[in-house]
């Protein structure tokens, strides 16, 4: 345009100094100002005239995050869902315990299914009945009990072998009598004293159960030792168990009966071993559970209510 036209120049637009002569005005051009890029100008062609002004900061902005917010909200969330969790447990337990008393009443009377279906004694059911965190625990107790069986019977086998093999003679007719008391009482005194003492204390969490329990399974425990020594004392047959010293007197009279009370032995030891696991394993969960505590109060609030019983009694 000539220089009389008052309008020539547009006043808004800036004045770069280094401009290519051979830049196309329809492409888009860059400038660095102030340290930042800035967004290409479109030209235009109006009545002010070609338009190579610049554009606005394209800067994005800065979002603040603040992490020790964000971490204190998540700290509040996890105390949120353990505190949910510890009362959903409690309610748990609580409705066990409800069922337990049904039970008991008479109210809720489960199928029997244990020990097979065909010829079934009591109701048995560690996934339906146990708490999952005891479930574990109460597994292994029951592998103790079916081991104890499988010795017995194997210590009834052992003692008929040696009477058949050996001859009635030096007390091998009441080892082998005795060897099928063992039997025969063993099985059911060693699933109501002490297996089901454990099923029934994880299932009402009662630390006086768990106390009887820790009772007979000592008992126990001290019976599958003195099994799998078998020390001859005066007065007792040392046939009726199939223990290490016993097998050393089979083995004078034969090899086969010697053979058999060794394997009986080594059943018995396993035995032993494998329930002081278990009893390890049982008083770690109930001492860390609090349950030495639970007993102190369990006991005294008993006694408290015999005592209240007995001076309402003495009244009347």
């Amino acid at each position: 345009m000539s220089r009389s036209n008052p309008f020539s120049d547009n006043p808004f637009a800036s004045n770069t100094a280094n401009t290519s002569p051979f830049a196309d005005p329809a492409e888009t051009s860059y400038s660095l100002q102030n340290g930042h890029t800035s967004v290409p100008a479109v030209s235009s062609g109006g009545a002010w005239g070609t338009n190579n002004g610049t554009a606005f900061d394209s800067v994005p902005a800065t979002i603040a995050v603040d992490r020790e917010a964000g971490s204190i909200e998540a700290l509040k969330r996890t105390e949120t869902l353990d505190a949910k969790e510890k009362a959903l447990q409690a309610k748990e337990a609580e409705l066990r315990r409800w069922e337990a008393d049904l039970r008991a009443t008479g109210g809720l009377k489960p199928k029997k299914n244990w020990p097979n279906r065909f010829c079934p004694i009591v109701h048995h059911d560690i996934a339906a009945e146990i708490p999952a965190a005891l479930q574990g625990t109460v597994t292994k107790a029951y592998w103790s009990y079916l081991a104890m069986v499988l010795c017995m019977v194997f210590n009834c086998f052992g003692s008929l072998m040696a009477l058949c093999v050996i001859g009635n003679g030096d007390g091998r007719l009441s080892g082998w009598f005795l060897s099928c008391i063992y039997l025969v009482a063993g099985v059911p005194i060693g699933w109501w004293a002490w297996y089901r003492r454990l099923y029934n204390a994880a299932i009402k969490d009662r630390a006086v159960t768990y106390a009887w329990f820790f009772l007979m399974y000592l008992i126990h425990i001290a019976f599958c030792i003195w099994s799998a020594v078998s020390p001859p004392l005066p007065g007792a047959n040392d046939w009726s168990h199939t223990g290490f010293i016993a097998c050393v007197k089979a083995f004078h009279a034969s090899k086969f009966v010697g053979v058999l009370y060794t394997i009986g032995g080594v059943f018995w030891a396993l035995e032993s071993l494998w329930s002081f696991w278990v009893l390890k394993t049982v008083y770690s969960n109930f001492r860390g559970g609090g349950g030495e505590a639970q007993l102190r109060r369990e006991v005294a609030q008993s006694v408290a209510t015999n005592a209240a019983a007995n001076a309402f009694s003495s009244r009347v």
